[in-house]
């Protein structure tokens, strides 16, 4: 424990002792020390009270401007120890529907060697949000995972998607536009994050749900090196998705967009084009989903593409039984598989020093995993219950990060 996590403890016992000092390192913009003073009080408080010490999280830190810079964020401008918001402009002085730039909240902690690389997923299509709202002043942009970014170990990212901000839309799925591939764009900037921080991609781990999975898949294949991938109940193609087809590409023809965007709106086409490196990927599906066979289909390409003895690739396919419709696990069942998902593709043999493909599905009631074709576990831990998010508006919904909602991450001790 350093000096300031002892200050920050020191003497803490009730809400007002931590607004006092809240009140105390704001004055003096000791970022850092508010950073440490929001994982303590996350972990000892309630959420209630820690919405209404803290508020709107992401207005707490500073917002740095990175401009004109395709190589990503410098060593200059990466803060250990601090967390910050990122705003990054596209290259080009291109926009995604006049919107200039992403946000990108970024907490790189001292001496951590993992990264968590949240892509945030599809909004409310009742959210009357529109371009000149895309500012953090305005305290509207979700950052998906960024409670995790406080109570979890590891270092994080959290992406914001300008797609929020497009009236009658709800996601830009990352497709970016004629000029821009907004998913390659964010690999280059998160692999410079990892590089100034000295963190090996193979320990950067890229979640997302639904359109944050697609993002998250087709960002994985621009890196340099492997990184890891959890996608949950994953859209896996979007070009059918018409309005937003035409809102950010200029078309919505199917064939068209295969011929000249596939890499932008098909894991399936995207991963059989010359891919700068393979991720290992670990797929949640609900079979209760009409995409868990989506899932299941790019899961058998995958076997197909890179599945081979002697290359270090590795894959799960792991359905549950949920509620019907495009929901996804409650969060405490998700907290699970995101661990398993975390050992399981670093897993390496006990019986050679080579690392054989790992071909699984998952059960994680099972001392050993099935290595057997679409015998997928509908694992009880993630049975549909009250928690469970009860279809595609409400699941959104669940994870906006507004001063209403924006602690229902929070882990309770």
């Amino acid at each position: 424990m350093n000096y300031t996590q002892t200050v920050i403890k020191e003497n803490i016992v009730t809400k007002e002792d931590i607004q006092d000092r809240l009140n105390r390192f704001q004055s003096k913009s000791c970022y850092s020390e508010i950073g440490e003073l929001l994982t303590f009080s996350l972990k000892n408080i309630s959420s209630e009270h820690n919405r209404q010490l803290f508020g709107y999280i992401p207005n707490l830190f500073r917002e740095i401007k990175i401009e004109n810079s395709p190589a990503g964020i410098s060593p200059s401008k990466l803060q250990i120890g601090e967390p910050v918001v990122y705003k990054i402009s596209f290259p080009s002085d291109h926009t995604i529907k006049t919107i200039p730039f992403f946000y990108l909240f970024c907490y790189i902690k001292e001496n951590s060697s993992r990264l968590n690389v949240y892509f945030q997923s599809a909004a409310k299509i009742s959210n009357p949000l529109s371009q000149k709202q895309y500012s953090i002043a305005k305290k509207k942009i979700t950052f998906e995972g960024v409670i995790s970014a406080f109570t979890e170990t590891e270092s994080a990212i959290c992406i914001s998607d300008p797609g929020h901000f497009v009236p009658g839309l709800n996601s830009s799925f990352y497709v970016g536009t004629k000029h821009i591939n907004f998913a390659s764009l964010i690999s280059n900037v998160v692999e410079s994050i990892c590089s100034a921080a000295g963190i090996e991609l193979k320990d950067t781990f890229l979640f997302g749900s639904s359109a944050g999975a697609m993002g998250a898949l087709l960002s994985s294949t621009y890196f340099s090196d492997k990184v890891q991938v959890l996608s949950v109940n994953s859209q896996i193609i979007t070009y059918d998705l018409r309005k937003v087809m035409k809102t950010f590409l200029g078309t919505s023809d199917r064939h068209i967009l295969l011929k000249k965007f596939a890499d932008r709106v098909s894991c399936l086409n995207r991963f059989q084009q010359k891919i700068n490196s393979v991720p290992n990927i670990y797929l949640l599906a609900n079979v209760n989903d009409s995409l868990h066979q989506r899932n299941y289909k790019f899961y058998q390409l995958y076997q197909k593409l890179f599945t081979a003895k002697g290359r270090d690739n590795q894959s799960v396919f792991d359905s549950y039984y949920g509620v019907e419709g495009h929901g996804r696990p409650n969060k405490v069942a998700l907290r699970k598989k995101i661990e398993m998902a975390r050992e399981t593709l670093r897993m390496e043999s006990n019986l050679s020093n080579q690392v054989d493909n790992l071909t699984i599905q998952a059960n994680p009631y099972s001392s050993s995993f099935n290595n057997s074709h679409h015998n997928s576990s509908h694992s009880n831990l993630l049975e549909s219950d009250s928690q469970m998010e009860k279809g595609y508006h409400q699941f959104s919904n669940s994870v906006k990060v507004s001063s209403d909602t924006l602690y229902s991450e929070a882990i309770s001790k």
